[in-house]
């Protein structure tokens, strides 16, 4: 079991309990929307709940050792905050509002065929990326690589030669290596998971700072 709880370090587990309670007044916020905007107080809490699901998995991944799962994690909740700041591209829009994109989202229509800021490209994940780098210069990074855990790639490869323990060098100069073939890491050290715990947290954090402003935007109106 990875052992994260001892040491204290921006986005350690004391620090997401922080962050959760936070999303649950966010709730009672956007529980506040009159009826007009009742379909942008449906996405704003559809969202917090996926995120804190998604916070869920990744601790109890996190507390497993299966890196490859917290990764894919990230990457889900790196998608909500791009696919939520789509709530402001729609208010930019002509003939469109956070209501009225949050009502086509409610009724089954994808946010990838949408098109926002009177361009011609539909609102694929990458462009909603690329709309979202300004909040952080890791963004592109966080996106590439945690993309690569979503799909099978060569960053599946790197992480099963990671579960190789070198034994001793032969005769003809190759290497005898011990392979741990497993759901998860095997031995993993004390950093090991830390990165990926913090790329989520600041994630969550941008997340949270966006509903928060969102629910000011419609409560003081």
């Amino acid at each position: 079991m990875a052992d994260t709880s001892e040491e204290k370090f921006f986005g350690d587990w004391s620090e997401y309990k922080k962050a959760r309670d936070d999303l649950f007044l966010v709730c009672s916020e956007a529980l506040k929307f009159p009826r007009q905007h009742e379909h942008e107080r449906h996405f704003i809490l559809a969202a917090a709940r996926r995120t804190l699901s998604l916070e869920m998995s990744l601790k109890q991944t996190i507390d497993s050792r299966n890196g490859q799962m917290a990764m894919t994690i990230v990457r889900l909740n790196l998608d909500t905050l791009a696919r939520f700041y789509a709530l402001y591209w729609a208010d930019e829009t002509k003939g469109m509002t956070a209501e009225t994109f949050a009502r086509d989202v409610a009724q089954g229509t994808s946010i990838r065929n949408m098109k926002f800021l009177g361009g011609k490209e539909k609102a694929t994940d990458q462009w909603l990326i690329q709309k979202i780098v300004g909040l952080a210069d890791w963004i592109p990074k966080v996106y590439k690589t945690t993309s690569g855990a979503i799909h099978f790639s060569d960053f599946h490869v790197t992480q099963l030669l990671q579960q190789c323990k070198p034994k001793k060098t032969l005769e003809d100069g190759s290497l005898q290596a011990e392979l741990h073939i497993g759901a998860t890491e095997y031995d993993p050290g004390p950093e090991y998971y830390k990165e990926t715990q913090q790329a989520f947290f600041h994630i969550l954090l941008m997340l949270i700072v966006a509903m928060k402003h969102r629910c000011e935007i419609v409560l003081n109106q």
